[in-house]
C-alpha cells in the first residue's frame, strides 16, 4: 500500500527533523548522519519510499516495505532476513510528536533506513532476520532474540573516539530519546550477549537500562555467539 501523506503530515514532518537537525551530529553515530546524507532525506517533506528505495538497493540491497502497522516478531524477522525493512504508512499525532503507538514513517524511514546504506550493518541485520528466523515456533527462544534486537538495533549506544553515541534507531528517530539516553540518567551496562538476550523491556516507556557497545564490528560480530547460546537452550 502507497500512503498519502496530507500537507499537514508533511508539516509534522518538518517540525520533527528541524529539531533533530540541530543535535544529531553530536548525538548519534556516523553511520546514520552519512546515511541520512546519502538517502537524501531533508525535512522539507515526507521522502517518497521509491526514490529512497532506489539509492538503498543500490547501494546494499535492502529496501523499505510500506506496512499498516506494527510488525509481531515472525513476519518482522522474515522481512529482514528478505532484504527489506517494515516502513509504517502513517505519521504519529501533530499534537505529540514524542510517542507514537507503533512505528511510524519517523522511526522507520528517518530512524532505520539511513543505517541500512552501510553495507556491513545491511548484512548484519539480514543475518540476524535468518537467525531468527529458524525460532519462529518456539516463542520462549524467539523472544531473546527480540529483546537483543531491541537492546542494540533498537536502543543500543556505541562508544566513539568522540563519546558514547546513539546507535540504536529507536532512540535516533527521537530528539527526547536522544536527549534522555545521554543524559546519565539510565543506567549503561557494557554490551554483553547474555545480559542483553534475558533483559527484559517494556516499549511503552523511556528505557531505564541501556548497553553500550566498543564499536559496531563487536555486534556485527557477536550473532554466532548469540545463536550458539540460545541454540544450547533449545537443547
Amino acid at each position: 500500500m502507497i500512503p498519502h501523506f496530507s500537507s499537514a503530515d508533511h508539516q509534522t514532518w518538518k517540525t520533527v527533523l528541524d529539531q533533530h537537525i540541530l543535535v544529531r551530529g553530536r548525538q548519534i553515530h556516523d553511520l546514520f548522519l552519512k546515511g541520512v546524507e546519502e538517502l537524501k532525506i531533508s525535512a522539507d517533506h515526507i521522502p517518497d519510499l521509491k526514490v529512497v528505495n532506489e539509492t538503498l538497493q543500490r547501494k546494499t540491497g535492502f529496501r523499505g516495505e510500506n506496512v499498516q502497522g506494527l510488525e509481531e516478531g515472525n513476519a518482522f524477522f522474515a522481512l529482514l532476513a528478505s532484504s527489506r525493512f517494515p516502513v509504517g504508512n502513517f505519521i504519529r499525532s501533530a499534537e505529540d510528536l514524542s510517542y507514537t503507538p507503533a512505528p511510524d514513517v519517523i522511526h522507520d524511514l528517518y530512524g532505520h533506513l539511513p543505517f541500512f546504506t552501510d553495507k556491513s550493518y545491511a548484512e548484519y541485520c539480514r543475518k540476524f532476520g535468518e537467525a531468527a528466523a529458524k525460532y519462529a515456533d518456539i516463542p520462549a527462544l524467539l523472544r531473546q532474540f527480540e529483546r537483543f534486537f531491541w537492546f542494540t538495533i533498537e536502543f543500543g549506544l556505541v562508544q566513539t573516539p568522540s563519546g558514547v553515541r546513539v546507535f540504536g534507531a529507536g532512540i535516533a528517530s527521537s530528539t527526547g530519546e536522544c536527549d534522555y539516553a545521554l543524559s546519565g540518567r539510565p543506567e549503561i551496562a557494557p554490551f554483553s550477549v547474555d545480559a542483553i538476550r534475558k533483559q527484559e523491556f517494556r516499549i511503552d516507556i523511556m528505557q531505564p537500562k541501556l548497553f553500550l557497545l566498543e564499536s559496531p564490528e563487536q555486534l556485527y560480530e557477536s550473532l554466532t555467539d548469540l545463536e550458539r547460546k540460545i541454540e544450547n537452550d533449545r537443547n
